[in-house]
């Protein structure tokens, strides 16, 4: 009996100490060009293998609505993920929310606003 204990209780504690090894996304970054239409994202995942634990899927919605949802099998690399989309439909004005998840835990969501280039400075 004491045994089951003592093996129950091992296995209890390897299997909570594998989840607390996974992580969301420490932050993200996010940047829309009005001229191109592209948004570029850059998600920051420190992990130790890119391969097993990685950012598997970021969302994008404009104006609260979902118009990508785009899945990956691995990492760009041990420290981020990174993503471009060209999105015609957003304007001056607009909300874009990314949410970026990982494929063991986590995620981390991000607001921007779609705002109108800076005017060129002129030389004298």
């Amino acid at each position: 009996m004491v045994r089951l204990v003592v093996s129950v209780t091992v296995l209890v504690v390897l299997l909570l100490s594998g989840a607390a090894s996974g992580h969301g996304p420490s932050g993200v970054e996010a940047s829309f060009d009005v001229e191109t239409h592209i948004l570029q994202i850059r998600v920051f995942h420190a992990v130790r293998d890119a391969g097993q634990h990685y950012v598997n899927k970021i969302t994008v919605e404009l104006n609260g609505k979902k118009i990508i949802e785009q899945h990956f099998k691995s990492q760009v690399d041990k420290e981020h993920q990174e993503a471009l989309f060209m999105i015609r439909d957003a304007e001056i004005g607009d909300e874009v929310e990314i949410t970026a998840g990982c494929n063991i835990s986590g995620k981390k969501k991000v607001s921007i606003e779609v705002i109108a280039p800076e005017p060129a400075e002129e030389s004298s």
